[in-house]
């Protein structure tokens, strides 16, 4: 193997290690890693960057296994071949040059139809995504010279040392996938224990108390005029200026360690929202005929505005069904339909989750046939992409749903007519996003702060505190 050619492979090997290094990045993001989502963030443009939409769609997972989870795999499974082929002179070496040259080849067809999927399904290009496709190119440029052992793998291969060698590198490849498979089950373990979270902690009943700030300072000392103070008067009041300078200098450091310590910058966040939910004037939200979870009589009444492909509105579902029957009959949770589905939703210029639309309307209808909490259920856990009337009438059958009386209240306009109300209450009462959730006809700022608010709720209805679980 020349110089050349080994500067070709070590290069194609740093790219494809680049890529590895890219997708398992996204990886942690699709599973909600904060440190990856912040770090995808700052490089996509924002929390709602394209790089989000992407990561949100129903297009970002096969059969529940993230896209990036497969292209960290066969990343790391093309080093390893490159690796291999650095080892030495021999033809077998070279000859896994030519599989890793193949094996890219494949890779930017699927690159290609995966970008074709951004382009046109999505209507949002993921940066990232495009990078490792790019690194994957250049990579394949690299090594076009290896194609001329293409015509003569079987051969190479058919030997001992060849043998040996593809071995070496299928065992490999099956260790690398078994390792992201592991990692991948791993990442949905913690991700399911922060959606155990995701409404936030019970409060405790006893609650530290905060250092009482420093004093207010007097107003400074105005300058002496005619006929004013005499200058000794003046100079009694040369304490405030050094009192206004400690006033300053404590809250000053009082602010850096609230920025320095995790937990009392989110206790800032926590107390500054719900002082943001206290002071909003509650609206009325008609709750007639909506599907609920929980007591009808329960003193907090939550509403939700939820999308059936939304990925957070999953996360939320899960949490939601786990906390309710918790809740001791302090909250009572209705389901409103808000499609990102320019089909059905006049505010949206294009489509974030096209076919959401249709689940919505199912939804409808399985609350008609009182099966909308199995039919909600069965959506949610259930890999849709750009769902139709039939993937609808297949997902309501399965739930024991009657699928002729479905195929016609799917039919019937007065269906559309409640989707269209849902829909256009949402809009005018300025919901942009998925989950959106009202407590008591205030809008919640963060959903961390879920529990706390309907414990504080509740207790105004005489309800004694929840009990951290």
């Amino acid at each position: 193997m020349g110089a050349s050619t080994v500067t070709r492979v070590v290069t194609a090997l740093c790219l494809c290690l680049a890529a590895a290094f890219v997708s398992g990045l996204l990886l942690l993001q699709h599973h909600g890693d904060p440190g990856a989502v912040s770090a995808v963030s700052q490089v996509c443009g924002g929390e709602k960057s394209s790089c989000e939409e992407v990561a949100r769609s129903s297009w970002s997972a096969v059969r529940g296994i993230p896209l990036a989870a497969f292209g960290l795999a066969f990343y790391l499974a093309l080093a390893l071949a490159l690796a291999l082929a650095l080892l030495g002179q021999a033809e077998p070496r070279q000859a896994l040059s030519a599989l890793a040259l193949v094996l890219l080849g494949a890779g930017l067809v699927v690159d290609l139809f995966l970008l074709g999927v951004q382009a046109f399904a999505i209507h949002a290009y993921c940066a990232l995504c495009i990078l490792t496709y790019v690194l994957g190119l250049c990579a394949l440029l690299l090594l076009l010279p290896a194609r001329q052992w293409l015509r003569r793998p079987g051969g190479t291969f058919g030997r001992a040392d060849g043998r040996l060698a593809l071995g070496a590198w299928l065992l490999g490849a099956l260790l690398a996938a078994a390792a992201v498979l592991a990692g991948e089950v791993a990442l949905g373990a913690r991700e399911a224990q922060r959606q155990a979270t995701l409404l936030g902690p019970a409060p405790t009943t006893t609650t530290a108390t905060a250092p009482a700030p420093a004093p207010v300072p007097s107003a400074t000392a105005p300058l002496p005029t005619p006929g004013g103070p005499s200058p000794r008067a003046l100079a009694a009041t040369a304490p405030a200026a050094s009192q206004d300078a400690r006033y300053w200098q404590q809250r000053a450091q009082q602010l850096q360690e609230t920025l320095d310590d995790p937990r009392k910058l989110e206790t800032y966040f926590s107390d500054k929202a719900q002082r943001e939910y206290e002071t909003t004037p509650p609206v009325a939200i008609d709750t007639t005929d909506v599907p609920a979870r929980g007591p009808a009589n329960a003193p907090v009444k939550v509403v939700e505005y939820s999308d059936f492909l939304c990925p957070f509105c999953r996360s939320l579902a899960g949490a939601l069904s786990q906390f309710v029957p918790q809740a001791g009959g302090r909250v009572v949770v209705y389901f409103k339909n808000y499609p990102l589905d320019a089909a059905c939703n006049p505010k949206l210029k294009q489509s974030t989750h096209p076919g959401s639309c249709e689940l919505a309307l199912g939804g409808v209808c399985a609350q008609r046939q009182g099966k909308f909490e199995a039919y909600h259920d069965k959506v949610f856990s259930t890999d849709l992409h750009n769902p139709q009337r039939a993937d609808v009438v297949r997902l309501a059958g399965q739930v024991g749903l009657d699928p002729q009386a479905m195929q016609g209240c799917l039919d019937d306009p007065r269906t559309r007519d409640t989707l269209a109300a849902q829909v256009a209450e949402a809009n005018q009462l300025g919901v942009a996003a998925t989950p959106t959730v009202y407590v008591n006809g205030k809008k919640l700022p963060r959903l961390n702060d879920f529990v706390a608010v309907v414990d504080k709720e509740a207790r105004k209805k005489g309800f004694l505190p929840l009990q951290p679980q």
